[in-house]
């Protein structure tokens, strides 16, 4: 009787976050999440469309939407911001290249969110990829993003690398803060 009360009391009174993971294609979300969740990185295919996982931290059941990256699926983004708690925005720092694409839809999403929802919502724009080299700082990658005129919409950058488990400490320690 004892442990059927303790469950109860857990399923009502257990702290409830949804997550929107989103960022460019290969930026590493699919990895991030992995790690997020088990604690190892696992290899993984480009996400088409969407996944789904729930993840238990602290107390804290974490519902994660990780959203393609592919262009034609970046439209959607916006859509899954109404309502979740907290926008996990990866950028792989090592491609120069695609930080100009990254900073549009990064715009792009912002705006959304703060048209969708009454409060706003935090911002943890992950520096990706740290492990490789030659990579952004962080501040090469603040300015390059244009986040300074982002005011509305509380962010933090941090870096980490998700296939060597750097930093996700400090990811999960900001998403438990958050709740």
């Amino acid at each position: 009787m004892g442990q059927f009360i303790s469950s109860l009391f857990a399923a009502f009174y257990t702290k409830k976050m949804d997550i929107v993971l989103v960022g460019l294609e290969n930026s590493g979300k699919s990895t991030l999440l992995s790690v997020l969740a088990t604690g190892e990185p696992v290899e993984t295919v480009p996400t088409i469309g969407l996944s789904v996982k729930v993840m238990k931290k602290q107390g804290i059941t974490m519902k994660c939407w990780d959203i393609g990256g592919q262009e034609k699926f970046r439209g959607e983004w916006g859509r899954y911001t109404e309502g979740c708690s907290v926008i996990l925005f990866v950028v792989d720092v090592a491609d120069y290249e695609k930080v100009p694409i990254a900073k549009k839809e990064l715009h792009k999403l912002v705006i959304s969110a703060e048209r969708g929802n009454t409060q706003p919502i935090p911002m943890l724009i992950l520096a990706n990829k740290i492990d490789k080299s030659p990579h952004m700082a962080e501040t090469e990658l603040i300015k390059k993003l244009a986040l300074e005129k982002i005011q509305m919409t509380p962010w933090i950058v941090m870096p980490i690398s998700a296939v060597q488990s750097v930093g996700i400490e400090n990811v999960l320690d900001w998403l438990i803060n958050q709740s």
